[in-house]
């Protein structure tokens, strides 16, 4: 009876934690109808002729996830913190660590061999901040191609439409 109770005990404890764990996108989820805050999500049908109208690109995305905030507005503390936690607990790797008087940019990937599966992106510009999230068969030299190129301003352009 009692090893009944125990194993009652750690069979919730188990399927708690593994509820309890999310991704990127489901910390930032809560802030894409928020006021100041502009959310775009590209699947499907819009990613197909995408990804069909560069011949030249061999990566594919399955899924664009974008939040941009206004000046002034971010994610809360404790959601930087467990974004923290999922890019660990992923083990997504450091791929782009830019700071200077304009712009601080940290891009993230899950490397899946060939393939990057997952790039996370946060830019931080004085008057935005924005948050990236793609997956699919990526390839990292072609991310300038795809409009992410962070290492220049060129990258940014897409986001100064949204200001």
């Amino acid at each position: 009876m009692v090893t009944k109770y125990i194993l009652s005990f750690f069979l919730i404890i188990v399927l708690v934690s593994a509820n309890a764990q999310k991704n990127l996108d489901q910390v930032l989820r809560k802030y894409k109808n928020d006021e100041g805050v502009t959310h775009m999500n590209f699947t499907g049908e819009v990613l197909k002729m995408f990804n069909e109208s560069k011949a030249n690109i061999k990566s594919t995305i399955e899924d664009v996830d974008i939040l941009v905030f206004k000046k002034g507005e971010d994610i809360q503390t404790d959601d930087k913190a467990k974004l923290k936690a999922v890019l660990q607990r992923d083990k997504y790797d450091l791929l782009i660590d830019i700071k200077d008087a304009n712009r601080k940019v940290q891009l993230f990937a899950v490397d899946g061999g060939k393939f990057l599966n997952k790039v996370y992106a946060h830019v931080n510009m004085p008057d935005m901040n924005a948050y990236f999230i793609l997956s699919g068969n990526i390839i990292f030299e072609e991310l300038a191609k795809l409009g992410m190129d962070f290492n220049s301003e060129n990258g940014l352009k897409m986001l100064e439409k949204e200001k």
